[in-house]
């Protein structure tokens, strides 16, 4: 439900609990994530996997790179990271997000004009919303 719906959500600079800001430093975000599993899904996984579940870390498996590629043509890529790697076991968003824009689009196995690259090989974003 919550991929049709965009993830739920909009942008505001309130403290999405209603509470006053945190003074939990680095892992103040990561908190904020972890409350809004049921409010905001697609920031909850950027950050964090289902309760329960691993999170992996380091290089991927040449089966999450099938399975990835899976996903992205089944449902498109864009700007639910978190939600886009609900599919992607002991994954979250934000290395779905990094994975796409250095691997998939900066080895050139998919384009997406949304990127461009540095003189230097660099990916970097342009601007818009999605991929293929």
């Amino acid at each position: 439900q919550a991929w049709e719906s965009n993830g739920g959500g909009k942008f505001s600079f309130k403290n999405p609990t209603g509470k006053n800001k945190s003074k939990g430093g680095a892992g103040s975000a990561k908190e904020v994530a972890r409350s809004m599993l049921k409010k905001n899904p697609n920031q909850y996984f950027y950050r964090h996997t289902s309760p329960g579940v691993e999170h992996w870390m380091g290089d991927w498996t040449e089966e999450e790179n099938e399975l990835f590629l899976e996903v992205a043509k089944k449902h498109g890529v864009g700007n639910k990271w978190g939600l886009f790697a609900t599919y992607i076991p002991h994954r979250v968003g934000y290395q779905c997000s990094n994975y796409y824009r250095a691997y998939f689009v900066g080895q050139g196995i998919i384009w997406d004009p949304n990127f461009s690259f540095t003189k230097y090989g660099e990916t970097i974003w342009k601007g818009g919303r999605g991929g293929f």
